[in-house]
């Protein structure tokens, strides 16, 4: 029993030993892990060019904070992706699926929206819908309310109503009226000089 536990304690102090001489060899001038992890993933590396002119990268899966012209590369890439899919269109669209098609992590796409928009991923999807009804309205305005809102992936017309509010300070049915109205003054005015030049 005595030498068992003399072996025991002997096993401890070499495992010890082992652990105090790899800690002391990798901070003399070793790369830690996480240097070697940056340098191996660095950038990225270019695979291949998608149709819409994309570029396909290889994903970094580490949470690494980037620099700032990797949020900056990595905001311009989703702007490229909801101008030319319109994937905020989609109502179920999830933060996870654009960064899986960004090839980035959710808590990167997510920092590179905050610290670039100042908006999270939500409210930036609703700024686009947002914009995008204004546009639908401007080219047809015989659509209803509930024909914009189901039309730019909104589920509900409150949450509609709710991301106009917070992206033009008006209702939706308040911003119709107006755009109406003004589109009237601006089709009479026109008429109106026509007829002088003639």
């Amino acid at each position: 029993m005595l030498i068992l536990g003399f072996v025991l304690a002997l096993a401890s102090i070499i495992a010890l030993i082992l652990f105090l001489l790899y800690r002391i060899k990798s901070l003399k001038g070793g790369p830690s892990r996480d240097e070697e992890a940056r340098t191996a993933t660095e950038g990225y590396a270019l695979q291949a060019r998608s149709t819409e002119g994309m570029v396909k990268r290889e994903r970094i899966l580490s949470d690494s904070p980037f620099e700032g012209d990797e949020y900056d590369d990595l905001i311009s890439r989703l702007e490229l992706l909801f101008e030319s899919d319109k994937l905020y269109l989609q109502p179920e669209v999830r933060i996870t699926a654009v960064a899986d098609m960004l090839h980035s992590s959710k808590t990167n796409l997510s920092k590179a929206i905050k610290m670039k928009t100042g908006k999270n991923f939500c409210q930036l999807v609703h700024y686009y819908r947002v914009r995008e009804a204004m546009r639908l309205y401007a080219a047809n305005q015989k659509l209803s309310i509930s024909q914009l809102y189901k039309a730019v992936g909104f589920n509900s017309k409150t949450t509609f109503n709710t991301a106009f509010g917070r992206n033009t300070g008006c209702t939706p049915a308040e911003w119709c009226k107006n755009y109406k109205r003004s589109s009237e003054t601006a089709n009479t005015d026109y008429g109106r000089k026509k007829k002088a030049k003639e």
